[in-house]
């Protein structure tokens, strides 16, 4: 059965969307190279990163998203909602004059989207292999977009952690093979960028904010070589540890949209 796809706007929305796509390229430093950081270093920056991750287990934040595609640029309302146990991320986009855009509900690998414009609702799975994948092409783990929105990096499954150059560390699997690389900012230590070499995904981080110990980026974007459009994720309020009622991740469909459950074969 042909499924059909969305239209222009929507699909690049979409896609780039919680990709949070950044098309240029990470600026360039020319001061001197810093020597590789020392193994007791190293240590101490990963048992941070470990405590910083374990001090979130919910937050909402609202903000601005701004999307640049070839011939275009888009800006909306962002609101986002999330719990990290059992995982659940609720994101609403809505026109800068008001009214919704975008619904996306994530639950585990689970994705489902309201498209308002489309009166369409996507039912479907996070992966490579997604049905979805067309439309809402993440690349992410839950997990790694749950840390892209937190605003602060939570470090991957690793075997090894080492600094090969300064101002970054490298996590590394049984086989030496690199599971993500943190550049640093010199003066701090906080995260500056992200890289995921098997997705060849960079997220970047900036306008640190300390929330009662919680360090978080209001300023976040990943650059995707695989995407053509790029996005900016700006958080105005951000709290963290509240609870959070169920009701807020209910995806209520209007009556008058039509349904796109999707198996793995792509139909209905």
């Amino acid at each position: 059965m042909n499924i059909p796809r969305p239209n222009f706007l929507i699909k690049n929305l979409i896609g780039a969307f919680i990709l949070a796509i950044f098309q240029g390229c990470v600026p360039i430093s020319f001061r001197p190279s810093a020597p590789p950081i020392g193994p007791k270093e190293v240590a101490d920056i990963v048992s941070v990163f470990q405590e910083q991750d374990s001090r979130v287990h919910s937050f909402i934040s609202y903000g601005g998203v701004t999307l640049k595609a070839l011939f275009y640029e888009f800006q909306a309302g962002i609101l986002i909602a999330a719990t990290r146990d059992p995982l659940k991320i609720k994101i609403e986009v809505t026109h800068p004059w008001g009214g919704p855009l975008l619904y996306v509900l994530i639950q585990g690998t689970r994705l489902d989207m309201l498209s308002f414009p489309e009166k369409r609702y996507y039912m479907g799975h996070l992966g490579k292999s997604s049905p979805l994948s067309d439309i809402f092409p993440v690349r992410l783990g839950p997990h790694q977009i749950w840390a892209l929105l937190r605003g602060y990096p939570a470090l991957e499954s690793f075997d090894r952690a080492v600094s090969l150059k300064g101002d970054q560390i490298s996590l590394l699997n049984s086989k030496g093979e690199g599971m993500e690389i943190i550049d640093l900012y010199p003066d701090s230590n906080l995260p500056r960028m992200t890289l995921y070499p098997e997705q060849d995904i960079r997220v970047t981080f900036s306008d640190f904010e300390n929330d009662d110990g919680i360090y978080y980026a209001r300023k976040i974007g990943l650059y995707d070589p695989k995407a053509r459009a790029t996005l900016e994720l700006a958080s105005k309020t951000v709290i963290f540890n509240k609870a959070i009622p169920d009701s807020v991740f209910d995806m209520a469909i209007p009556s008058d949209f039509a349904v796109f459950p999707m198996n793995e074969s792509g139909d209905e």
